[in-house]
């Protein structure tokens, strides 16, 4: 409301900008202290999985416009619907794709597929980055670990607490023509509650 006193061009204006911007950017590390730090229910559904990916991409592209990479999908059209809070999912996919995004340089292209591993449904975000350096494979899951002048460092060990929370699975490898790919697996068949 302050903001829209002054003009664009004011030098008040741009100073409430920047304001504004890390404002939002504290209330986002409080919340994912939050996430972190209490217990976690999950609301679980049969859900279509491909879907949930789609509209994570959704979020997620804005991100990637800005950074000029490109994401693409191969999504595995022939899973069943699986046991998943779908709002907890998004955010897992939404967290790895803005990581891959990150990690990659301009013109790239990260890589979004589905596809079902014995009795597991497969998330996996293919980056084009450098990769991670070994002596950080062992911290990338720990609290407040982080390589970002941004980030919190809770950002994966939240994607981890949610998908072992669904008795799932995160793992990560490196890519042979360079980069990371981190891959979620979630039980097809499991109880709604």
């Amino acid at each position: 409301m302050v903001q829209r006193a002054f003009e664009k061009d004011d030098p008040s204006y741009k100073k409430l900008d920047i304001v504004l911007q890390q404002t939002k950017r504290l209330e986002s590390m409080v919340k994912e202290m939050l996430d972190f730090s209490r217990p976690l229910s999950l609301n679980r559904s049969k859900e279509d999985l491909n879907k949930v990916v789609e509209d994570s991409l959704a979020v997620a592209g804005k991100t990637a416009e800005d950074s000029k990479v490109t994401v693409a999908s191969h999504l595995d059209r022939d899973l069943p619907l699986i046991p998943i809070d779908p709002m907890r999912m998004e955010q897992v996919v939404i967290n790895l794709v803005n990581n891959a995004v990150q990690s990659s340089p301009a013109g790239q292209t990260v890589v979004v597929s589905t596809s079902r591993m014995n009795e597991y449904a497969a998330i996996e975000v293919s980056d084009c980055g450098c990769g991670i350096p070994l002596e950080q494979k062992e911290e990338i899951f720990t609290p407040f670990f982080s390589t970002k002048k941004e980030g919190t460092g809770l950002g994966l060990p939240i994607v981890k607490k949610i998908i072992e929370s669904h008795h799932g699975q995160l793992e990560f490898f490196d890519n042979l023509e360079g980069g990371v790919t981190f891959r979620v697996l979630l039980p097809i068949s499991g109880a709604l509650s």
